[in-house]
């Protein structure tokens, strides 16, 4: 475990500056959008119209496609130009646990993300509620807290977006919890299996992740049944990956 544990540090310390880099980039361009956005409608607006419009999800987007091209790259990186991949493979650990300690340090960055991006939303939140309340006595502040609070989580059901970096119930929560976690999964397996010369199933298992991302957007517009099998298929799908890909590993499949 902790020869384990030394390898997941040093694939999150390769992994940790461009994150910073990528979290930074989305914060400032989120915080532009969202500055620009409410002095057009004068703070006379909710927040859930604020982020909807205001290409926050956009930019978030871009920011965790960023985050999946990164863990492309750097397993692409580990055998070109440097092949430091040969160098990993010959530290007295198991050859699967330098897959499992990319993947770790993968979720990890991930996590990094989404925090980051619930702390710029609790931001939004914030500005929002000072720009549109009117100038407070000291007597009001509870109350004012107390009305931002209830339009944060009013808004939260409003927003697709928000509900999806905030989800509202435990269910909705394994629902974001397993796509996001899934995909980076996902591309990590896509970009073992084609250094593995497997170009054909990589393309078969990305289609069908995208498949299955596709029904389980309309979360809401779903039978509670059909939401659950697409969540089991999810999870499975994200299993699988992280089997499969250690297996690949163990076996030298792409040690070259």
């Amino acid at each position: 475990m902790k020869r384990f544990l030394m390898l997941l540090k040093l694939e999150y310390n390769g992994i940790f500056l461009p994150m910073c880099v990528i979290v930074a980039s989305m914060a400032v361009l989120q915080l532009a959008l969202f500055a620009r956005r409410i002095r057009d409608t004068e703070g006379h607006a909710s927040l859930a119209y604020l982020v909807d419009i205001g290409g926050i999800p956009v930019v978030s987007a871009i920011g965790f496609v960023s985050l999946l091209a990164l863990i492309a790259a750097r397993l692409v990186m580990n055998y070109t130009p440097s092949k430091s991949i040969y160098a990993l493979l010959t530290l007295p650990v198991k050859r699967r646990h330098v897959y499992m300690a990319k993947l770790a340090s993968s979720l990890l960055a991930g996590f990094m993300l989404l925090a980051a991006q619930m702390a710029l939303l609790l931001v939004f939140n914030t500005i929002a509620g000072m720009r549109g309340a009117s100038v407070l006595r000291w007597y009001d502040y509870t109350l004012e807290i107390t009305r931002r609070n209830a339009d944060f989580y009013l808004s939260m059901l409003d927003s697709f977006f928000l509900r999806t970096i905030f989800p509202p119930d435990l269910f909705s929560l394994l629902f974001s919890a397993v796509m996001l976690g899934g995909s980076v999964c996902v591309m990590l397996f896509g970009a073992v299996i084609v250094k593995a010369g497997k170009w054909p199933f990589a393309t078969l298992w990305a289609v069908s992740w995208l498949a299955l991302l596709f029904f389980a957007f309309p979360l809401t517009g779903n039978s509670l049944s059909f939401n659950i099998v697409i969540l089991v298929a999810l999870a499975a799908c994200s299993l699988t990956t992280c089997i499969k890909g250690a297996i690949l590993f163990e076996k030298g499949e792409v040690a070259g």
